[in-house]
């Protein structure tokens, strides 16, 4: 068979007691054989005595005859159980019998001697084939009793039931049995089979600290040893010793629950199954009882722990502990250097994989490297995606301060300027002004100028001006117009019916559109003008010019067509062509139909929309990053803010306490509270701490 298992039962009543003893066996091909293979009863002393004094009798009875039953089997027993539904005599069993008065003391000492009392488990009374010895039952009955033969139905699982002891429920009862009389603060508890995994994986999850969770075993193992060994304690620090019996005990522990069957068969025949996934590993069981790779280094001059470092399971808690424990004494090393460390002792199973994720979700390393937020790139706006008139929904950044000289002027004070873009969100068209003063009034004439040559806009868009701050003073009070604008800019905006719309703070992707045209502004001024100073009329042309360059621009390449030789640019949407194209020849003399030529010019403004439907429409099809959904955020997240004037290890730390959904119901803007304060900021900008959420 493939595995033998010993189950006794015990049981008590006022008339009798008793015990069973049945053996349950496994062959190899899974078939499960329960069969009684001894009985024993006792009629109850003369003497009244309680139920739970009777229980222990019986459970007196039920250790004699267990032990005497494997002592005449002579077999490989597997695992012996034995049951009892008295749950006081199995609390009794957990104290020691100095703390016992004399009648119960003697019989939990000798079921101690002769039983292991985590052998002892609960089972409910209608599940206990010795009740049928206690209470009595006919023949007849008893010989059609599959309780009786066969023992209860749970045997034929692999699992069995467990129940903790409801102390509330039997504190009276045992506390009576107490030589010390002042029991009123006494506590009882349960632990059977289980119980000592139980204990360590409650230990293990009080820390994320594999040295300190060591160093509370090893207390309390002293507290054991200094509680039996009055005359011999132990004080002061922890000895090497006392650290290594703790470790030895968790990790063997954590082995016995991971490696079960692999354990079962090292002590059965010395060796794994050939199904098992250790296989390749040749481990062995060492003298302490712990799994140890066998490998193929044993004649080599190495130490014992790398020639047969200890096995650690991929998935306990424990292996995560003792790589994090070896990441931080050696000062957050890579995932390399951390597996060639923790093999100097220990081999964990997917060693590779296991070390990656550490140092991925280590919050230290994540800290001096972190990796902002990412989601889907959104759907373009509605503006951006409609046909529209020119400039009809607008966005506006602007740039500098650039220096000009007066006229004439050799040496001296320069004056500064900046420059003020507009780009039309349909046809990218660019329009751009010059701005001597970052004041209200000197903003509205900016935008007056430009609506008196492109028209008046329904909807203006802009960045949150946060990115105006920088060094210079001029560059806050931009900020503080465009952030609080006053009584002369909100005045104009409203009698003009314009709809001015902010982006999220230090959210530059946002408004791509505009900071691009930035980009190809600086461009071509850096490479015409440099270090020269010119004049309010010189920089004016080169502005201008610029301007004609970028509304010149194809919006889509060149077909492969050698005959075609136009572009659309965004200038065909303003003039019908590029500003820089060959001027045509004079058709002014020709004599020609007024409705014909009215069509002509329909026709041609038909033309120039159908390619920007047809040709510059597909191209924005395409995303350009940030091609794959990500699990959104959530409120309580700890963040790291990205500030970009400031040293990564200055990053302020947050936690994310609003969400701002987008259309699809994607986060991409979060609103982070710090100590100094609220903060909306975009995804982009805060790095999510890889913490782990208990």
């Amino acid at each position: 068979p493939d595995l033998i298992e010993i189950h006794g039962f015990a049981d008590a009543s006022e008339a009798a007691y008793g015990a069973a003893v049945y053996c349950k066996s496994r062959s190899r091909s899974g078939e499960v054989s329960i069969k009684l293979i001894a009985s024993k009863s006792r009629v109850s002393p003369i003497k009244r005595l309680t139920i739970p004094k009777l229980e222990l009798c019986s459970a007196v009875l039920l250790a004699k005859l267990v032990t005497r039953v494997i002592s005449a089997l002579k077999l490989d027993i597997t695992n012996t159980f034995l049951w009892s539904d008295s749950m006081i005599v199995l609390c009794w069993l957990q104290k020691e019998p100095c703390y016992l008065k004399t009648f119960v003391a003697n019989r939990v000492s000798e079921i101690q001697k002769l039983t292991n009392v985590d052998q002892w488990r609960h089972v409910s009374s209608h599940d206990n084939p010795a009740d049928l010895i206690s209470r009595g039952v006919d023949p007849d009955r008893l010989s059609e009793s599959s309780l009786w033969w066969s023992g209860p139905e749970f045997l034929t699982h692999d699992s069995y039931p467990k129940r903790d002891i409801p102390s509330s429920v039997i504190q009276n009862d045992f506390s009576n049995e107490l030589k010390n009389s002042n029991c009123s603060d006494s506590k009882c508890f349960s632990v059977f089979s289980d119980g000592v995994n139980n204990f360590t994986n409650g230990l293990i999850d009080l820390s994320n600290n594999y040295c300190k969770i060591i160093r509370i075993l090893s207390y309390i193992y002293r507290f054991i040893n200094n509680c039996k060994n009055k005359s011999e304690r132990k004080k002061g620090p922890l000895e090497s010793g006392e650290l290594k019996v703790s470790e030895l005990f968790v990790l063997k522990q954590m082995q016995n629950e991971h490696f079960v069957k692999d354990v079962n068969s090292l002590r059965k025949k010395g060796e794994v199954s050939k199904e098992s996934q250790l296989r390749n590993l040749h481990p062995f069981l060492d003298t302490n009882g712990l799994v140890r790779v066998g490998g193929r280094l044993g004649n080599s001059e190495l130490s014992t722990d790398r020639k047969y470092p200890i096995l650690l399971p991929s998935k306990a808690r424990v292996t995560h502990l003792i790589l994090q424990y070896y990441h931080r004494m050696n000062l957050y090393v890579g995932p390399q250097s951390l597996l060639f460390h923790v093999r100097q002792k220990y081999w964990p199973l997917n060693g590779r994989t296991l070390c990656r994720e550490i140092v991925h979700k280590c919050v230290t390393c994540f800290k001096a490297k972190p990796v902002v937020c990412e989601q889907l790139m959104g759907a373009l706006p509605k503006e951006r995606v409609t046909a529209n008139f020119p400039f009809n929904c607008t966005g506006v950044d602007f740039t500098g301060p650039f220096s000009i000289k007066y006229k004439n002027q050799r040496k001296g004070v320069c004056q500064k300027i900046y420059v003020s873009l507009f780009i039309c969100f349909v046809t990218k068209c660019v329009h751009l002004e010059l701005v001597t003063k970052l004041t209200s009034e000197a903003f509205v004439a900016t935008l007056k100028r430009f609506f008196s040559r492109r028209g008046k806009c329904s909807k203006l868009f802009s960045d949150n001006a946060t990115n105006f701050v920088g060094s210079n003073q001029e560059l806050r009070k931009l900020h503080s117009m465009v952030k609080n604008p006053d009584g002369v800019l909100s005045g104009y905006l409203s009698s003009e019916g314009i709809d001015w719309k902010f982006l999220p703070p230090r959210a530059p992707n946002f408004g791509g559109l505009w900071e691009a045209g930035v980009k190809s502004f600086k461009h071509h001024l850096k490479r015409v003008v440099g270090n020269s100073k010119l004049t309010f009329e010189e920089f004016l042309t080169v502005t201008t010019q610029i301007e004609g360059i970028l509304n010149s621009r194809p919006l889509v390449p060149l077909t492969t067509d050698i005959e075609d030789l136009n572009a659309l640019t965004p200038a065909h949407f303003l003039i019908g062509r590029p500003i820089n194209s060959i001027v045509e020849p004079n058709l002014f003399e020709i004599p020609e139909c007024r409705l014909k030529i009215w069509q002509k010019l329909t026709k041609m403004i038909q033309i120039i929309w159908k390619r920007w439907s047809n040709d510059y429409l597909c191209n924005l099809q395409q995303r350009g990053k940030w091609f794959f959904d990500k699990n959104n955020v959530r409120i309580g997240d700890l963040v790291i803010i990205k500030e970009d004037n400031m040293a990564v290890c200055n990053w302020p730390l947050g936690r994310i306490v609003e969400l701002f959904p987008g259309n699809d119901n994607k986060i991409r803007v979060v609103g982070v509270k710090t100590q100094k304060g609220f903060f909306k900021r975009p995804i982009s900008k805060v790095c999510l701490l890889p913490i782990e959420k208990l």
